[in-house]
């Protein structure tokens, strides 16, 4: 009975034994391949590419290999499709000239571009806040609400006005995201300033009602004259005359208006003649004011000359330069009273020519000044229109500077005079 009991305790210890043995086998033989597919995961996981993701061993081993081999060019071509969808977002919206905000159902703002960043001047970021408290505007509020109860798209146009912003009008457009089960998560907003095209829209209305109350004027002249003529036919020639006067007087005016807003269209549209030559200003100088004491009586007026020695050559379009210089020298002679003074001069400032034309007349109010190169604009309304102006000589004048790639503005003290200051390049870069 021992002997038997002793045979089986050593059987049982013998399958211990063996079973140890088959455990260790197993554990050496999964051991590293298990390692191997720990590292692959690991790399995976961290977003790295194994150099292989193939793991040798026993057959269940290698199939989880080849699945996770599978896996990873998955996340691989995710990774790159992702990074192209961004690359592509990125530059898109880099590139947009309209202010973009991306926001959830819940108004939370979850992308935004930099140039609605730059619109309105955002001092921090507005991700991970609402609408309301990135922009501060409850219109904006508003529309991004309605499109997101209504599902559909809203537009409107919105006038903001702040102590960090100047007055500035906005088309906004909020489109609803929708999911392909038909749900709204969130709402694309645009921001698409218009600001400028108000303002051109303003001057538009501005110049219509200059244009149409500086031809108002010699129109109803002309009406009511030639009813005179009509209804009396027994006029004397003599008064006769004195109404034809006064009308061919003002169809002269109406002219030079037409011409003068010709001219202006031009510049506007940029089409000045791109034909420049070489002049020398002292020449220049005297030979204007040699035609100028052909057509005028010179009496009217004394010209003063002051060149700067060694002044080196300017390159002009000379008919251009030449109708700036005229305007500026027939507006100085309206705007001044007996004995009229003239005084053109010209010298150097750092590296562009720097050409004066200065009088002693009535000079410019401080609150005109800012104001006297807008069309129409006009100081002394009585004076100018008496004058035979049709108030787009000055203009005229900045649109043709400009034109060369200068600059112009005036200088003047109440009742002693007014200065005309032109700055020019010495050549000109396009031709």
């Amino acid at each position: 009975m021992d002997n038997n009991n002793g045979l089986i305790a050593l059987l049982a210890f013998v399958e211990v034994i063996q079973l140890v043995l088959f455990l260790a086998f197993i554990h050496q033989r999964y051991r590293l391949p298990l390692r191997q597919l720990r590292r692959v995961t690991e790399q995976l996981v961290a977003g790295q590419r194994p150099k292989s993701h193939y793991v040798g061993g026993p057959p269940l081993v290698e199939e989880v290999s080849r699945h996770v081999e599978a896996i990873g060019s998955q996340l691989e071509d995710f990774r790159r499709r992702e990074q192209e969808e961004d690359f592509n977002l990125n530059v898109l919206l880099a590139n947009m000239v309209e202010g973009v905000m991306v926001v959830d159902q819940r108004h939370i703002v979850r992308l935004v571009n930099d140039e609605l960043t730059r619109l309105f001047e955002l001092k921090q970021s507005p991700l991970g806040r609402t609408v309301l408290e990135s922009i501060r505007e409850a219109r904006v509020e508003m529309i991004v609400r309605e499109a997101l109860l209504s599902g559909s798209p809203r537009q409107q146009e919105v006038t903001m006005e702040s102590t960090a912003l100047a007055k500035r009008h906005f088309e906004i457009s909020a489109v609803p995201i929708h999911s392909k089960k038909g749900e709204v998560g969130g709402a694309v907003v645009v921001f698409h300033d218009i600001t400028r095209m108000k303002q051109l829209e303003v001057l538009r209305q501005e110049f219509v009602a200059n244009v149409s109350h500086e031809l108002r004027t010699p129109l109803a002249i002309f009406r009511g004259y030639l009813e005179t003529l009509l209804e009396n036919p027994d006029v004397s020639p003599e008064e006769s005359r004195k109404l034809l006067e006064t009308m061919r007087r003002h169809s002269d005016r109406l002219n030079a208006l037409v011409e003068d807003l010709l001219i202006l269209t031009r510049l506007e549209a940029r089409k000045i003649e791109a034909e420049f030559s070489t002049i020398r200003v002292e020449a220049f100088f005297k030979q204007l004011v040699q035609d100028w004491e052909r057509h005028k009586d010179p009496r009217t007026v004394e010209i003063a000359l002051k060149v700067a020695p060694d002044l080196p050559s300017l390159e002009v379009n000379t008919l251009r330069f030449e109708q700036v210089m005229l305007n500026l020298m027939e507006n100085a002679v309206a705007y001044s009273n007996p004995p009229r003074k003239l005084f053109l001069s010209a010298a150097m400032a750092g590296k562009e020519m720097e050409i004066r034309v200065a009088d002693n007349g009535i000079g410019i109010p401080p609150g005109d000044l800012p104001h006297v190169f807008e069309r129409f604009y006009r100081v002394d309304k009585g004076r100018s229109r008496a004058s035979g102006g049709t108030g787009l000589g000055l203009s005229i004048v900045k649109h043709i500077i400009q034109a060369h790639h200068g600059s112009v503005h005036a200088e003047s003290e109440l009742g002693k005079g007014t200065t005309i200051v032109i700055r020019l390049p010495l050549r000109q870069q396009e031709h």
